[in-house]
């Protein structure tokens, strides 16, 4: 049993220990493993297949994992994914072909589930209010600890004892949740989801592909009747491992659709920025030219913008209020793509708009948790976040792929995309991001989900609605 902790700050800083060690993990693998396909003997598409198992895993695993939280205990499922996450580590390190190191990040994608067991955990133990507004110290210590994986570059055997140093930690001091969910888990509905969503990233993750057109195709319909019939099955079962009518609730649909807008401002112009920016102009007509140092260094405004917005998100919220200032982070992200893709001639022109889109998704990433949770029912904070993150995920993988497919439909010529292509995805990426300010202006008082100990009146014609307070 772990130690009680005598503070509330106490359990907080565990978990923000724990999220420095996954940035950690989370910024170093990528850098380690072209050097690991190089001593395993494999190329480029076999790296990209060792990063899609990981990103697969983690995108099917987490509801499953959050709802099992929900049901049995989040403490619980945490020690689970953490020992599990360790597991798929060594058998990374331990790889000597690339079967073994293919089950080994596999594991390895449950690492992602952390976080929404996580967010759970604080609701629980420290209540809405609380609990919301040490999620920004967590994406903060989570967004560091990527700087940190990056510029440190551990090896493999490192990141399989950093699991294992969290595992000591949550087993020996974080206490269970005591909230619990009804019912069992819908063993169905979890099958359908989990083939679904696998179909749903096979199917991103090949557009643009040599195998073509018929095999996304393929996917893509294989993807809409499993997750049709998931829905179908969740609208039937009187316990379901998701509650579908959630998503369509008034008070968490615009949530969740502000989700997926936050992993295009994330994860929408990542690989071409890298891209645009390796290309030489001597041989191309664009690009800065930059080596892996350079390349390392222009991705750092925008991680660094991320995690300030992330630290700064609880005291803006206090005095802006919470609505008011997604907006302002959703339209911070619009004006950094659109001046990316009105300028980028040179190194200096990415960065001011680098981290201005960084510094918005960072409040972004710190507001809507706290959001979410206030509008869910305590026994379905789990798996609520957990779809939250899919989603979030979802638009990653969606927007890696129209990305790639938009690179290779517009040509400079045979192989090499036009520069036109990397404006096309800047602008879409402002486009889509703007769409977030009405979303969030949009965004009403949420309905009084638990008991709580707040009794903060409604002052929003004095800056903020009762339901955004800090989070």
């Amino acid at each position: 049993m772990p130690r009680p902790l005598s503070r509330a700050g106490a359990l907080v800083g565990l978990l923000v220990l724990v999220e420095f060690l996954s940035g950690t993990i989370q910024g170093a693998f990528p850098i380690l493993l072209p050097d690991l396909a190089r001593s395993l003997h494999f190329g480029a598409g076999a790296q990209a297949l060792v990063l899609g198992v990981n990103f697969l895993v983690s995108g099917v695993t987490v509801p499953v994992a959050s709802r099992l939280g929900d049901l049995f205990g989040h403490r619980r499922l945490l020690l689970a994914t953490l020992a599990l996450t360790c597991l798929g580590y060594v058998l990374s390190a331990c790889a000597t072909t690339l079967p073994l190191l293919l089950v080994g990040q596999a594991l390895a994608g449950l690492l992602s589930c952390w976080l929404p067991l996580e967010f759970a955990l604080l609701r629980d133990r420290l209540g809405e209010e609380r609990g919301g507004r040490a999620v920004g110290l967590l994406v903060g210590s989570l967004t560091l600890g990527t700087i940190a994986g990056a510029v440190a570059r551990p090896g493999l055997w490192v990141l399989a004892a950093l699991p294992a140093v969290s595992l000591a930690v949550v087993w020996a001091f974080v206490p269970e949740s005591a909230t619990r969910a009804v019912g069992r888990l819908d063993w169905a509905g979890a099958a359908l989801l989990s083939c679904g969503l696998g179909l749903l990233f096979g199917g991103f993750s090949s557009v643009g592909k040599s195998t073509g057109a018929p095999l996304t195709v393929a996917l893509l319909l294989g993807a809409a009747a499993l997750l049709t019939l998931f829905v179908r099955q969740e609208l039937r079962c009187p316990t379901p491992t998701v509650d579908v009518r959630m998503l369509a609730r008034r008070s968490t649909a615009p949530v969740f659709g502000l989700s997926l807008l936050l992993g295009f401002a994330l994860y929408g112009a990542q690989s071409p920025n890298l891209s645009f920016q390796a290309a030489k102009p001597a041989q191309v007509g664009y690009g800065l030219g930059a080596d892996s140092q350079l390349l390392g260094l222009l991705t750092l405004p925008a991680v660094l913008g991320a995690m300030a917005g992330a630290l700064a998100a609880d005291r803006l919220a206090r005095r802006f209020g919470a609505r008011s200032l997604l907006a302002c982070g959703f339209a911070m992200s619009a004006v950094g793509y659109g001046a990316i893709a009105a300028r980028h001639g040179s190194a200096a022109a990415f960065v001011p708009p680098s981290a201005a889109a960084g510094f918005g998704a960072g409040l972004g990433l710190s507001l809507l948790p706290g959001l979410l949770m206030r509008r869910l029912p305590a026994d379905q904070t789990g798996v609520g976040t957990g779809v939250y993150n899919t989603l979030k995920t979802l638009a990653g993988a969606a927007a890696g792929a129209v990305g790639a497919a938009v690179l290779d439909a517009v040509l400079l010529r045979p192989g090499v995309p036009a520069e036109s292509a990397y404006v096309v995805i800047w602008t879409g990426c402002a486009l889509l991001c703007a769409l977030g300010v009405p979303v969030a202006l949009s965004l009403r008082a949420a309905p009084d989900t638990t008991t709580s100990d707040s009794t903060t009146p409604d002052i929003e014609g004095h800056g903020r609605l009762a339901s955004e307070q800090p989070v």
